[in-house]
């Protein structure tokens, strides 16, 4: 069961009564002061060319919003800064003034920029000082992240509960524009953009190329070609079926190799209960160079398109993917400073150690149904975790109890983060000849030990010594509720140690030991010891039954609870565990009786039923001479499972992979779910065990998509890429984001959840916030959906529904709402950076060394001049 996540900003504001301001004062209402000056010449147009015919207008009004709410508020919101100064406001009320300034200043002038992009007199169109007829148009529009309102009097912003809206217009040119032409358009509002049209400098986002390069080694490159264009449809791609492009050297552009482009896939449906959903919204062209393998830096260009980003053809190729996405879960350390000797985004350690408490390690005892909470009458009930932690809390400060990694919006430690260290040990198991030290400049680098299993081993120190005298691990550090700042170096509660339960010791058990094994085979003997022993200890106290955890607390409301674990510890990590005690000394009977079939095969069916990870027995392969037969059965189950992606990869027009086409859980998206390598496990598991080359070459164009070959044309991930997300749900980087608003480096949002955002419902397509008759707010009821879709009618969220849902496409469905969207915006060490970290660490070159450029790289401190900022919807 995933923990809901909740936020600063996420008030129910609607429930929660005015009190700190006394009735009649100027600053508890909530309209504005006088009509504001409308300058609509502080919109700014930027133009995406996708062909020499099709252009897209994308028009960012943040300015003359930003001047329209100061005009309309400032006054208030002056003194509304004042009475928060002085304490005289709480900070929910302080809140609510931004809010409801930001929201009706949208609900104003956003409906007039809708009106505006989706007429096609608006744009005033001219080909080298001659007018130009527009033949055709589309619309649409969407976020680009929360709004940051400016603060009156102030030179910083803040976040609200409003989206940052851009506005696009697709036009279709009456002729195609001819090399050398230069293209201008103008509004009726006065705002103008201008470009000058070439087949060879021209940036064209219809074509989508891996970001990064391409490797020398991948059996199949391709790029592709294709655009959704809103409510114009698609761009009419397949007319350029047959054609040529080119690739040509970055350095001089002169052409090195030609191709011819065809037809990947017409658009593409999944239907489900009637319903049919486009999956990219497009038609999908091919450009095929997998025979091209001259090392260099390229871009592509098409005559009548345009070129795409420049990209690198090596066989390093994914070593800075590699490098930047480990790097990513290097930022998320909690308990260690980030120096600026190893990054240009860098922070202080947050503050070392936690406290002692006694609540249950595993969530999914929390809920009734496990039978694991009884009240005094011994009925099951279902408990909060905070509860438990509040009650069971004490004094006892554990100074060395630090460490692990930061999520996107929490601070807390726990159980699902195995998965990072499972992640990283089996690709080094599977490819050791890959890793090395100093590959990463991590603090670590030149100890001796391969950078991967550092950064593992930091997700396992901390549980180690948190260990008790008896063997016992309690793994899960949490406070009494979520953050209450954005501040993880400053939050002021504090981190609470679980009671340490047979189950949460014995799976601890289990990844210590395969940390363990892999540390001795890296050569690592000492460090390697160190975990084998503390592993050792926590199975012991797991297969004791007198460990067995029983608890008693007291609840407000509901008195007298009892906690009791189950009885029963779960097979497949009893065989996991003894099998890594076991491989790193063979000699030890010890764990031997535990390796039989009926614990062996819980766990190979845990690495293919979703519960766990494909890679969960891959050490097997390690030590085949242990377990020769049950080695090859998970080889077996491997090569299976990934002959499946193999057949969903060739069936998704962008080649990568998810559930079939026609699966029933294909439109779960959320979470990660749809994000390639986490499936992709089960390619790499079958590429280490049977060495076919299919496997490989699949595992690069998971690699090519993460990193823009797909429909968006973007980048996945943080740093990487020339487009790449800019607005996501980070903590960290919302304590920076006013000096450094480009991104901490190595960060994956979940980005795609598939239909059915409440909040894109609510905060894009219509602007629905409640009225407030205790602040004189009337609230907001405005629908911005395109015409097209409406009908110009009002729709209601329940009505707007069943009409953008299948026509979104699921491989464009983001909505960049950060915190009002946590399935999209947030990330996770676990669901989205480390299994992209073991991909592209399978990728790259063995032995790979980092650039010394790459840690030297400091953020861009301009907004504006992120490509990824404004991306197409």
């Amino acid at each position: 069961m995933r923990k809901i996540r909740c936020f600063l900003f996420l008030f129910l504001w609607s429930a929660v009564p005015f009190f700190s301001i006394a009735a009649g004062d100027p600053i508890r209402e909530a309209r504005p002061e006088e009509p504001a000056r409308i300058d609509w010449k502080r919109g700014e147009l930027q133009l995406f060319p996708l062909t020499a015919q099709y252009i897209v207008v994308a028009g960012d009004y943040t300015d003359m919003l930003d001047s329209q709410l100061l005009q309309s508020y400032g006054k208030r919101l002056m003194q509304v800064e004042k009475a928060f100064s002085a304490g005289r406001l709480k900070p929910w009320a302080f809140e609510f003034r931004y809010n409801f300034a930001a929201q009706e200043i949208s609900g104003r002038y956003h409906p007039q920029l809708r009106n505006r992009f989706e007429n096609k007199d608006f744009f005033h169109i001219s080909v080298d000082g001659h007018p130009e007829a527009v033949a055709a148009n589309g619309y649409w529009l969407n976020a680009i992240g929360l709004w940051r309102v400016p603060r009156a009097g102030r030179r910083d912003h803040y976040r609200v509960q409003a989206a940052e809206l851009i506005h696009f217009a697709y036009l279709k040119l009456a002729e195609p524009l001819k090399n050398g032409q230069i293209l201008t358009v103008t509004t009726g509002d006065g705002n103008q953009a201008q470009l000058k049209y070439d087949d060879a400098t021209t940036l064209s986002r219809a074509i989508k190329v891996n970001q990064e390069g391409y490797s020398t080694e991948a059996g199949e490159k391709y790029a592709y070609l294709g655009m959704w264009l809103g409510t114009l449809g698609e761009l009419p791609a397949e007319e350029f079926n047959g054609r040529e492009f080119r690739i040509c050297r970055s350095s001089d552009g002169s052409v090195v190799h030609t191709g011819k482009i065809a037809l990947r896939s017409r658009e593409q449906f999944h239907r489900h209960n009637q319903n049919r959903y486009r999956l990219n919204g497009e038609t999908v062209m091919e450009l095929d160079f997998s025979d091209f393998n001259t090392p260099g830096d390229y871009f592509i260009s098409i005559p009548g398109v345009g070129r795409s980003w420049e990209f690198k053809l090596a066989p390093t190729a994914f070593d800075r993917a590699f490098y930047v996405q480990m790097r990513g879960l290097f930022h998320q350390r909690s308990g260690i400073e980030k120096s600026a000797a190893l990054t240009g985004w860098p922070m202080p350690a947050r503050q070392k150690g936690s406290w002692r408490g006694g609540f249950a390690p595993n969530d999914q005892h929390y809920n009734a149904q496990s039978g694991c909470f009884r009240d005094s009458a011994g009925k099951a009930i279902t408990v909060r975790p905070f509860d438990m932690i509040r009650a069971t809390a004490t004094e006892e400060f554990l100074p060395e109890v630090y460490g692990g990694w930061w999520d996107a919006g929490d601070f807390d430690r726990r159980t699902y983060h195995f998965q990072i260290i499972e992640d990283l040990t089996s690709v080094y198991l599977m490819f050791p000849e890959n890793f090395s030290d100093g590959q990463l400049d991590l603090p670590e680098s030149g100890n001796g030990i391969p950078d991967i299993l550092d950064e593992a081993a930091w997700g396992a120190d901390v549980w180690r010594r948190a260990q008790n005298a008896a063997g016992g691990v309690g793994c899960w550090l949490e406070a009494v509720s979520h953050p209450q700042r954005t501040d993880p170096f400053n939050d002021p509660p504090r981190y609470y140690l679980a009671l340490p339960t047979r189950e949460s010791s014995l799976e601890y058990a289990a990844y210590a030991a395969k940390l363990a094994f892999a540390l001795k085979r890296a050569g690592a003997l000492e460090k390697a010891r160190l975990f084998h022993d503390s592993a050792a200890r926590a199975f012991r106290y797991a297969l004791e039954p007198a460990n067995r955890q029983k608890k008693e607390f007291t609840l407000p409301k509901v008195g007298k609870v009892t906690y009791q674990e189950p009885e029963e510890l779960p097979r497949d990590l009893i065989y996991k565990a003894a099998f890594n005690l076991y491989a790193f000394d063979d000699s030890c009977e010890e764990y031997q009786a535990y390796l039989g079939k009926e614990n062996f095969n819980a766990a190979l069916r845990s690495c293919f039923d979703n519960r766990r990870s494909p890679y969960f027995l891959s050490e097997l392969m390690a030590s085949p001479r242990l377990a020769f037969i049950k080695a090859a059965q998970y080889r077996k189950r491997a090569v299976e499972e990934a002959g499946k992606l193999l057949k969903t990869q060739q069936e998704l027009a962008y080649r990568n992979v998810h559930w079939p086409l026609g699966h029933g859980f294909f439109l779960f998206m959320r979470w990660g779910a749809s994000l390639p390598f986490q499936k992709g496990r089960a390619l790499v598991a079958a590429w280490s065990a049977s060495g076919e080359k299919r496997y490989r070459d699949a595992l690069f164009l998971l690699g090519d998509w993460m990193l823009g070959a797909n429909p968006m044309g973007r980048s996945l991930t943080t740093g990487l890429g020339k487009v790449y997300p800019v607005r996501l749900l980070s903590h960290p980087q919302w304590l920076i984001e006013e000096t450094v608003p480009d991104p901490i480096p190595g960060l994956t949002p979940y980005t795609y959840a598939g239909p059915g955002s409440a909040a894109a419902r609510e905060m894009i397509y219509l602007l629905q916030y409640r009225p407030r008759k205790d602040f004189d707010y009337p609230g907001v009821q405005v629908s911005l959906m395109p015409h097209a879709l409406s009908d110009r009618q009002d729709l209601t969220p329940q009505q707007a529904r069943p009409l953008l849902d299948p026509y979104i496409p699921l491989w464009r469905n983001f909505a960049n709402l950060e915190g009002f969207d946590v399935a999209a915006n947030e990330f996770t060490v676990w669901e989205t950076i480390s299994p992209a970290a073991a991909g592209f660490g399978v990728l790259i070159e063995p032995g790979m060394k980092p650039d010394p450029a790459w840690k030297k790289v400091q953020p861009q401190k301009d907004i504006k001049k992120i490509p990824g900022r404004l991306f197409l919807p």
